[in-house]
């Protein structure tokens, strides 16, 4: 018997409670032209009809693995999705989120056929963060804001190399993992100029707060820089724009 050949997308979706919104972001994939993905769907013990909807349409589409249990916040499920997955690269949504067009997987896939990268991202469109959030990001700006994790696709190795998402960090977990691997040298990454998911402003990074990360950040974000030799030229220009603000 032939072994099934591994999907070149995984898209993992944790959720709880997501009754109202998961149909929306499941069809956004079923959707696409591209039919080359699984679908990871890591539940949290939900306790409303979430897991009916999870089972209604992995009848249907026949790509749709799934584990409902307990778990320690998003993180963790982020962190189960990527040892479940079995594609080359990995793709996270929201369940309140989707894909914004039927030919996101074409075109991400007509990148990875032409060039090879270890991280591809592009924009997010967000009632919170305008149309097109936020085009290449700068060494600079990766210190003052997250890259949309609805926006970006990583290939499965990256996670082996620069680690897994940190659950010490509440909400910002992926913004911490973001800052390593966009300053490891040995990382390739690409932004391109396209939106790639409609980002629901009122999830759960939007509404609370992360302490710890805020704590850590400039120590997470100098360590990593310095990888570059960026650090301190980033700090000069931190420290003049407030000058300037402070002096006007």
């Amino acid at each position: 018997m032939l072994e099934k050949q591994a999907p070149l997308f995984s898209i993992i979706i944790p959720t709880f409670n997501a009754e109202k919104v998961l149909a929306t972001a499941i069809e956004s994939i079923q959707a696409q032209s591209l039919k080359d993905y699984e679908i990871i769907i890591v539940d949290g013990n939900s306790t409303d009809l979430t897991i009916e909807i999870i089972l209604s349409y992995a009848h249907s589409l026949g790509v749709i693995h799934y584990v409902s249990e307990n778990d320690k916040g998003i993180y963790d499920a982020m962190n189960k999705g990527i040892q479940m997955a079995t594609g080359t690269f990995l793709y996270f949504l929201g369940a309140d989120d989707y894909l914004i067009d039927s030919l996101v997987l074409t075109d991400i896939k007509e990148i990875i056929t032409d060039a090879k990268y270890d991280v591809i991202y592009g924009n997010v469109r967000s009632p919170a963060l305008g149309p097109d959030y936020n085009g290449r990001f700068s060494d600079a700006d990766i210190f003052h804001k997250n890259i949309a994790h609805q926006a970006i696709f990583y290939k499965r190795d990256l996670f082996n190399q620069v680690g897994f998402y940190d659950t010490s960090y509440r909400v910002h977990a992926d913004w911490a993992h973001n800052i390593i691997w966009f300053f490891d040298t040995a990382i390739t990454n690409l932004h391109i100029n396209r939106t790639i998911a409609h980002f629901s402003d009122g999830g759960f990074s939007s509404i609370k707060k992360d302490p710890t990360f805020r704590k850590n950040i400039l120590l997470l974000y100098y360590a990593n820089a310095r990888k570059r030799h960026t650090a301190l030229k980033t700090l000069r220009l931190m420290v003049r724009g407030i000058f300037t603000r402070l002096t006007r």
